[in-house]
């Protein structure tokens, strides 16, 4: 007989992208992906990284784990889906997001990509969860110990609400 108290949250559908200038991003990423897993969370990570998966109403949710470039840029392997958005209107009503934002705060456009990315992400009717995570490279060098868990949490919580 099982035991009501040990019911298993509902395990969601989760796609991740990254954008990584310097690969601090793509390690988070990488660890995002590995805590997912590890809450029994399926992942997918497209290659490459356009609109067409956002639409994919089978997802239940969206994880964005950005560096920033430049003055407050998306990075190159991110450009192509936040372009889309931009220039395609894609219908993605149906997402909830979370944005891992990696920068540093003695730049002007701190956090950038990632303030870019969920500004976007909202402007086209995607539900934010939780408020992007920002983590300052001043204060966080390894923003890799610290997002994994703030990500299952954000979602696990919003799925048991």
């Amino acid at each position: 007989m099982s035991n009501p108290t040990c019911l298993k949250i509902h395990m969601a559908k989760i796609l991740l992208v990254s954008g990584s200038v310097f690969g601090a991003a793509l390690l988070t990423a990488d660890e995002i992906e590995t805590a997912l897993n590890d809450a029994s969370h399926t992942v997918e990570r497209p290659d490459p990284q356009t609109i067409e998966a956002l639409t994919d109403e089978s997802v239940d949710y969206l994880v964005v784990c950005t560096s920033t470039t430049g003055s407050g840029d998306v990075p190159d392997d991110l450009l192509p889906l936040y372009t889309g958005l931009r220039t395609e209107y894609p219908r993605i009503t149906h997402l909830k997001y979370v944005v891992v934002a990696l920068g540093d705060s003695s730049y002007d456009h701190f956090c950038g990509a990632g303030v870019t990315m969920d500004e976007s992400l909202a402007d086209l009717g995607a539900q934010q969860i939780k408020a992007p995570l920002k983590l300052d490279a001043l204060e966080v060098t390894e923003p890799e110990e610290i997002a994994p868990a703030w990500v299952v949490a954000a979602i696990d919580e919003h799925i048991a609400s």
